[in-house]
């Protein structure tokens, strides 16, 4: 997939996400970004998707997701970059940070 198809998916998700869960569009770092209740849960990243995720989830066992680091040797705990390989799973991701970012802050 292009940069352009990516960024497309990733619009798709967000816009979809703004109408039917109290969604709004943002940013991090200076990227495109996703939060519920002021907060982030995923974000458009190089190419790839970031997602705030509990500890244990099934996403840390994809092929090349890693712990986010914003720049090198700063790592973001609880913050799973997702190449965009697993592209086809970044919707149910996203659903899937949305709900644990909302749990956090109600």
């Amino acid at each position: 997939m292009s940069q352009q198809q990516l960024e497309q998916q990733y619009q798709e998700i967000g816009d979809h996400l703004v109408l039917t869960d109290g969604v709004v569009k943002g940013s991090m770092f200076g990227d495109q970004c996703l939060k519920i209740n002021k907060k982030a849960f995923a974000m458009f990243y190089k190419g790839d998707m970031v997602f705030k995720l509990p500890e244990g989830n099934n996403a840390a066992a994809l092929e090349g997701a890693a712990t986010f680091e914003p720049s090198p040797g700063k790592q973001m705990n609880g913050w799973l970059r997702v190449p965009n390989d697993h592209a086809e799973q970044w919707e149910e991701l996203s659903g899937a940070a949305l709900q644990y970012v909302r749990s956090l802050t109600e």
